[in-house]
């Protein structure tokens, strides 16, 4: 249930490995994990081969929820039973959450509704918006968007997509964890999507050692497994005092 249930995602090591350490504890935890992951048939039809990366990357600097987030388009993808093609990503450079809206064209105008009503209407106005040079983001619509809002908008350098280095490895994570749970057809990838990002946001991201739910909401989002043995010591002893407190 915590690596290959739907609401895991076929997460790593590591990130399976923390999942499971929440909960449970038996002695050789860490091999048994391991020799799991390692011989998961849905994540080694995705492996290639291990490529060094060339240098290091740079980290921009936050401070803040929505301070800076990324946007991009992943895409074309093949077209599902509901006509989508795309995936419009946002991630959030501070707690790391990241939303994946699926949708049929990339037109600016499909691109800023999306935007206002799923994202902006639900967490806020971001302080700034950092994209590649596509068309859609260069759109006078666009641009007119981010003046109305006061959101400062950047972009990345032409033909250097390290620049957009933070939503580049998430759209590569979400690619492989989407290929291990699709039908044959891959027709249904827009309705596998919602229950991957559970996966996700509910995983410790490597850079801040926590979930992305955690950093967002200040708690963890409750998953098949809290259902079937409860939360765990860390988890009850965070609610205790709430449980605790007097009434009136």
């Amino acid at each position: 249930m915590l690596h290959n249930d739907s609401c895991s995602g076929h997460l790593g090591i590591n990130r399976t490995l923390a999942r499971i350490r929440s909960k449970f504890f038996w002695p050789n935890l860490k091999q048994d994990v391991t020799r799991w992951c390692e011989t998961c048939s849905a994540c080694q039809r995705r492996k290639g081969p291990y490529r060094k990366a060339k240098a290091g990357m740079k980290q921009y600097l936050v401070g803040a929820p929505l301070e800076r987030v990324a946007i991009d388009i992943m895409g074309p993808l093949p077209l599902t039973w509901r006509k989508n093609r795309y995936i419009m990503v946002v991630t959030d450079y501070f707690t790391r959450w990241a939303e994946s809206y699926p949708m049929p064209n990339i037109e600016a105008e499909t691109v800023c509704r999306l935007l206002i009503e799923n994202f902006i209407s639900r967490y806020g106005l971001p302080k700034q918006i950092h994209t590649d040079q596509g068309r859609q983001f260069e759109s006078e619509l666009f641009q007119n968007m981010c003046r109305i809002f006061k959101i400062d908008k950047t972009r990345t350098t032409s033909f250097h997509p390290q620049g957009g280095g933070l939503v580049e490895r998430f759209n590569r994570s979400l690619e492989d964890m989407l290929s291990k749970v699709i039908s044959r057809d891959q027709k249904d990838w827009d309705e596998c999507l919602p229950l991957t990002m559970l996966a996700y946001r509910s995983s410790v991201h490597e850079s801040t050692k926590h979930t992305p739910n955690l950093m967002m909401h200040g708690r963890e989002a409750q998953l098949p497994i809290d259902l079937l043995y409860g939360p765990s010591p860390d988890e009850a002893e965070r609610v205790k005092p709430l449980e605790d407190s007097p009434k009136g």
